[in-house]
């Protein structure tokens, strides 16, 4: 049966559905085209993204980086920073921040993370499967990230998932909080869609 991607347009199948199981280490050596690729469920996936999706990113990238050169809790990424969960994805969020203590000898790493974030933000692409960002969102709380923000800018609505929590959608002026993860930081969401 054919998925739906977040446009509500049928996608008979998902983009990689055709790859062959590839190796953590192959993840090293894809392209250099431009693309976000991720070893999802056995599989290597390309994640495009458009312009209004790396608009939302950044903002985001850039309202959390200020915070933290006021409170110099951790290391903040972009998309093209990979995790190696400990179930073997390597996945890449849009933005995503690491706390310090994460790093073997407090050095970052030359190659992809070998643990989760402890902050995962995805902004849902046009030709995202909605099953896909469901199921990345419970493969990063169950891999240890304390929390997940999925943007959704169609609707321009948050998910908010947490270990052990029920389920929180925000629009419009409401917060995007960073709990514990990020303390004192809040962001209206509706700032980080632009005009």
């Amino acid at each position: 049966m054919a998925e739906q991607n977040v446009m509500g347009r049928e996608t008979p199948v998902p983009i990689g559905a055709d790859a062959q199981p590839v190796t953590v280490e192959s993840m090293y050596h894809m392209p250099r085209d431009g693309r976000k690729y991720e070893l999802f469920e056995g599989e290597v996936k390309m994640a495009p993204a458009g312009m209004y999706h790396e608009y939302i990113a950044g903002e985001l990238y850039f309202r959390i980086r200020l915070y933290l050169q006021e409170h110099a809790i951790g290391s903040l990424y972009t998309s093209s920073a990979g995790y190696e969960l400990p179930s073997g994805q390597v996945l890449s969020p849009d933005v995503s921040f690491a706390s310090n203590g994460k790093f073997q000898n407090e050095k970052i790493p030359i190659g992809f993370g070998h643990f989760a974030p402890d902050l995962a933000v995805e902004v849902v692409s046009p030709g995202d499967l909605i099953s896909d960002i469901e199921d990345k969102a419970q493969i990063y709380l169950e891999n240890g990230t304390q929390l997940v923000w999925v943007i959704h800018p169609r609707s321009r609505r948050a998910l908010i998932y947490r270990t052990n929590r029920k389920l929180q959608v925000i629009e419009g002026d409401e917060q995007l909080d960073g709990e514990d993860v990020l303390p004192g930081f809040a962001c209206p969401l509706s700032e980080i869609f632009g005009k």
